[in-house]
């Protein structure tokens, strides 16, 4: 399996989801608005509708709510933060 070992690019990554993220950024969970985003890149492995892994990965930017904990997955590559096939 293929990973992705990068770090992300806090300022491109903030400019990115400043851009689009226009609407309310309150937490659905607990209606805070206090986010962290991670420094490195996540990712989720890739499968065949059959279930087979396909040995790529997808790419994530991670945004968690610093009071509860609620999750956002952002893909890395429609940001621009990482190349690879799209």
């Amino acid at each position: 399996m293929t990973t992705v070992k990068a770090d992300v690019d806090l300022e491109k990554a903030l400019a990115w989801i400043d851009e689009h993220w226009t609407g309310q950024k309150a937490c659905p969970i607990c209606t805070n608005t206090c986010w962290g985003i991670a420094d490195t890149v996540g990712e989720i492995p890739m499968m065949e509708l059959n279930g087979d892994l396909t040995g790529g990965v997808c790419p994530l930017v991670i945004l968690t709510c610093q009071t509860c904990g609620y999750t956002l997955l952002l893909n890395a590559k429609v940001i621009g933060l990482v190349k690879g096939k799209e």
